[in-house]
């Protein structure tokens, strides 16, 4: 005798990587359609402007990296996620320093970038995991794109280009599977939606710092 399917089982539940996802489509398709960075990865913009870009990622990525070090060290959540592979700063220093010296003064930070930054510093362990999934799997997703894009539209040489370099990362998609595994793990409900807020807000800074690039 056949079983009879049981129509009122639950459905499988859907896992939180991808519940971010669908739950982050619009505000990330916004900032990534904002001017600013549209024009930039489609060639229409200048040398120059790519390096206002890296000057404004600086502070964010300073702030991000400094929070989740810390954060890493009182909380077994934060530490699960810490990746030292994946930290830009040193990267983007790198970059200013072989385009404009060692030392040499670059634009200051604009005020939502400065809003940005403070936001990210100050932020509880799952509003910084919301950043730090937003700005380092967007990395390992579409780094290696954006650095090709980057010296082709601008000519800027490969060793300008660290920011966009994981090889010390052998497997990036090995890496970002096991990324998705962890926020998978993640059962506690308001964490969850607090992630959620601020993976929001998070893409909403991004963009509203692409457009002020835009606008200066």
């Amino acid at each position: 005798m056949q079983p009879i399917d049981d129509q009122s089982a639950a459905p499988a539940a859907v896992p939180f990587s991808q519940r971010v996802r669908t739950a982050t489509r619009s505000e990330h398709s916004e900032a990534e359609s904002q001017g600013f960075i549209s024009h930039l990865m489609d060639g229409s913009l200048t040398e120059d402007d790519y390096w206002r870009l890296l000057a404004q990622y600086l502070p964010v990525y300073e702030a991000l990296e400094g929070a989740i070090a810390e954060a890493a060290e009182r909380s077994e959540l934060a530490a699960s996620f810490h990746d030292p592979r994946l930290s830009r700063t040193a990267a983007i220093r790198a970059d200013l320093a072989a385009r404009f010296g060692e030392g040499a003064p670059i634009d200051e930070p604009l005020d939502v970038t400065r809003e940005y930054a403070e936001r990210i510093a100050a932020a509880d362990v799952p509003a910084l995991l919301a950043h730090h999934y937003l700005r380092y799997l967007g990395d390992l997703s579409g780094g290696q794109a954006i650095g090709a894009l980057v010296a082709r539209h601008y000519g800027i040489p490969r060793e300008r280009l660290a920011m966009w370099d994981f090889s010390e990362i052998d497997a990036p998609k090995r890496v970002k599977d096991a990324y998705r595994e962890r926020l998978d793990a993640i059962e506690d409900e308001a964490v969850q939606e607090e992630f959620l807020a601020e993976a929001r807000e998070g893409y909403r800074l991004a963009g509203a710092m692409f457009a002020a690039l835009d606008r200066g």
